[in-house]
């Protein structure tokens, strides 16, 4: 059995911008809480991001499924105990995106509650962060 985050988020701003900024290695770090930097193998499956954290050890994400515009899925290894899975599924709404997001893989032991706890309100928050982000430059 497992835990996972979840949550949708409508973005007034077109897919393809969306999904610009949620898998351009140059434009992650600008909503990415505590990144400077992100390198990218390749953005089709088998691919790698590595983050890189102001501080800490570099996270691999590996690319397991991408659609461009539609669907992001990568396994994230991190300070987690085992590695988690994230997908951005993208849906085009009236009025702009529809942000499906989840996080899945978390355990329901203890070792696992700082990580959950922490990273539902980062990716709350870090989202948040890019709906301000698009709708802000679609109002210019």
């Amino acid at each position: 059995m497992e835990r996972a985050i979840r949550f949708e988020l409508d973005i007034a701003a077109p897919a393809r911008d969306l999904w610009s900024v949620l898998t351009d290695a140059e434009k992650i770090p600008t909503w990415w809480e505590g990144l400077h930097a992100v390198k990218l193998t390749d953005p089709v499956p088998g691919g790698i991001y590595t983050l890189h954290y102001e501080s800490g050890k570099p996270d691999t994400c590996e690319i397991l499924q991408s659609e461009p515009g539609k669907l992001l899925r990568f396994r994230w290894q991190s300070s987690e105990p085992e590695p988690t899975e994230v997908e951005y599924r993208l849906e085009e709404v009236e009025g702009g995106t529809r942000l499906h997001f989840r996080n899945s893989g978390y355990g329901l032991d203890q070792k696992w509650n700082k990580a959950f706890d922490a990273n539902f309100s980062g990716w709350v928050s870090m989202l948040l962060g890019v709906r301000r982000l698009l709708e802000g430059a679609h109002r210019q």
